[in-house]
């Protein structure tokens, strides 16, 4: 567990390992009630649906009419945050 985690953290952000987190519940608990027949609440389903809705949102990119995608304004730069501890 703890292993895994680092690496999980190492290799990846910490919003990731979350989103990981909340789809690996959602899909044990979907095979949960495949195999074993166990029934689910509503607000289960409810917190399933926007966890999966969550990670979708967050991995693709937003539409150009949504102010995302990759077409940028003229001038507009790429800002880049500094470091806030000194090397």
């Amino acid at each position: 567990g703890g292993m895994l985690v680092a690496a999980v953290i190492k290799y990846a952000d910490n919003v990731l390992k979350g989103m990981a987190t909340g789809v690996s519940v959602v899909t044990a608990t979907f095979f949960s009630t495949v195999l074993f027949g166990t029934t689910l609440s509503t607000q289960f389903a409810v917190g399933a649906g926007i966890i999966l809705v969550s990670v979708y949102l967050f991995s693709n990119d937003l539409p150009a009419a949504c102010g995302g995608g990759k077409n940028k304004l003229k001038g507009e730069e790429k800002l880049e945050m500094k470091p806030m501890l000194p090397k």
